[in-house]
């Protein structure tokens, strides 16, 4: 059997394979990967902007249902990978590929892709189930089925009852769910998300980012999310793509990334410790987890049961650790 260049190879703790610019990238293996044809295939992607060269032989591939992160610093390419998938930039060399079909000569409403922007940029005159049925009305969806499919979109979303609402008088994960519904509506063969989670309190943050990525897994959408937070890549990707000076540096589960990490990986991930760990119940029936050293640390998960797994990120701060707990079942 053939391996894909650039895969790891079977049991290796990670692979490392020389471009032929001479940049090394580590390859690390995530089991729960699938086989088939990518849903999504970027190809040598090269791309300038006022003579600087931004991305630099950039290649990779989503599998159907896939949740990636595309994740690395200020400056690294992110954005500018972005807006070439997306259509927005022509790359000067390179292919992008959807379910198989090259896209670069095709226009952004015609890529298969929903896109899920930082604003949320919904449109503030029209209500809910406006915003979320606006790409069937563009798409001359006929109007029964476009009904009932935003009513679909409401009852996925969790948003029953304030279908007539604008989004003024939301909260912001209920802004964040209908701009989700409306790029799901559509049907999309991809899901971008890019630096979908930003604009949120802290405080919500983390319940926003597990509550998106179920509804995407449910939807089994391939899903590729632009971002340079470390903890919002951790609870929401099954794969890490770390992309730093135009380059992809790292691909992996982020377990197998933390657990073998290369130098860059490690001054870049230096303010992160994951781990995973079982929940236990107290006297009075509330789930929290023991970390080393023995601080019991609650666990704030709906329904959550006594020996169920789950991750645990510790982010270290300046002045304080910052603690996240999420299904380890869910990725």
């Amino acid at each position: 059997m053939t391996r894909r260049p650039g895969r790891p190879r079977p049991g290796a703790a990670f692979h490392a394979r020389r471009s032929r610019a001479g940049c090394r990238t580590y390859f690390y293996p995530d089991p729960f990967l699938p086989g088939g044809m990518p849903t999504l295939e970027v190809r040598g992607l090269k791309k300038s902007i006022d003579g600087h060269e931004v991305l630099k032989d950039v290649s990779f591939g989503l599998q159907d249902g896939e949740l990636a992160a595309i994740l690395g610093p200020s400056g690294g390419g992110k954005t500018t990978l972005f807006r070439c998938i997306l259509g927005e930039l022509t790359p000067q060399a390179g292919q992008i590929l959807i379910d198989g079909q090259e896209v670069g000569q095709l226009p952004t409403e015609r890529r298969g892709i929903g896109i899920v922007y930082q604003s949320f940029a919904l449109f503030p005159h029209l209500s809910v189930a406006d915003n979320i049925g606006y790409g069937l009305r563009a798409r001359k969806v006929p109007a029964g089925i476009a009904r009932g499919r935003i009513a679909e979109m409401v009852d996925l979303v969790h948003l029953e009852g304030k279908e007539n609402r604008l989004p003024h008088e939301l909260s912001g994960g209920e802004r964040q769910r209908v701009a989700l519904a409306r790029a799901l509506c559509v049907e999309p063969k991809i899901l971008l998300l890019d630096e979908a989670f930003g604009s949120l309190d802290a405080t919500m943050r983390t319940q926003v980012v597990q509550e998106v990525r179920s509804i995407i897994r449910q939807q089994k959408v391939t899903t590729l999310f632009i971002t340079h937070d470390q903890e919002e890549a951790f609870m929401f990707a099954r794969r890490l793509i770390v992309l730093n000076d135009g380059r992809i540096v790292a691909s992996g589960s982020p377990e197998s990334m933390m657990k073998h990490p290369d130098l860059f990986i490690q001054d870049f991930m230096k303010m992160v410790l994951f781990a995973e760990a079982s929940v236990q119940m107290g006297p009075d029936g509330s789930p929290y987890i023991t970390l080393d050293g023995g601080a019991q640390i609650p666990v704030h998960i709906p329904g959550v049961r006594g020996g169920e797994k789950v991750h645990v990120m510790v982010k270290k701060g300046a002045e304080a650790e910052r603690i996240e707990v999420w299904h380890g079942d869910t990725k």
